[in-house]
C-alpha cells in the first residue's frame, strides 16, 4: 500500500520564542507556569525547551534590540479545565491581561503576559 494514499495530519505546534535570557525563561515556565524542563543547551545557554502535557515551547537567543512585548501576536493554547488553570496562575500571581470569560465565538478564554513580555492566551471550547 502506498503511503501517498494517506493524508498527512498536523497534530501539534511548538513555538520557538526568541528571548534575552534562556535560563530565566526556563525557570519562569517551570516554576510559575507549571511546565517541565526538557533541556538547556550551551553554557551560556543558546537554546532551551519546556513541556506541559503535550505542548512544548522552545527558547532561542533573541537578536539585539528585539522586544518581545512589542510583538503584535500571541500564542494560543487550547486547554481543558480552564477555570482550574486560571486559578492556578492566579495563586502564583501571574500577570493576567484579559480576565477569564466566555465569548460568543464559542471559547472561554484568558490571557497572560509571561516573563519576557509575550502574550499567551488560553482557551477552552464551550
Amino acid at each position: 500500500m502506498s503511503l501517498l494514499k494517506f493524508k498527512p495530519e498536523i497534530f501539534g505546534t511548538g513555538p520557538v520564542l526568541p528571548v534575552h535570557d534562556i535560563r530565566a525563561a526556563v525557570d519562569f515556565y517551570c516554576n510559575t507556569l507549571g511546565f517541565n524542563l526538557d533541556f538547556v543547551m550551551g553554557d551560556p545557554p543558546t537554546h532551551g525547551s519546556v513541556t506541559r502535557c503535550r505542548v512544548g515551547i522552545q527558547f532561542t537567543n533573541a537578536p539585539t534590540g528585539f522586544d518581545p512585548a512589542g510583538y503584535p501576536g500571541y500564542n494560543y493554547f487550547f486547554v481543558d479545565n480552564i477555570d482550574n488553570l486560571h486559578a492556578e496562575y492566579a495563586k502564583k500571581n501571574v500577570r493576567v491581561t484579559r480576565d477569564l470569560e466566555s465569548h460568543e465565538h464559542g471559547m472561554r478564554e484568558f490571557e497572560i503576559v509571561e516573563c519576557n513580555g509575550f502574550r499567551m492566551r488560553f482557551g477552552q471550547y464551550l
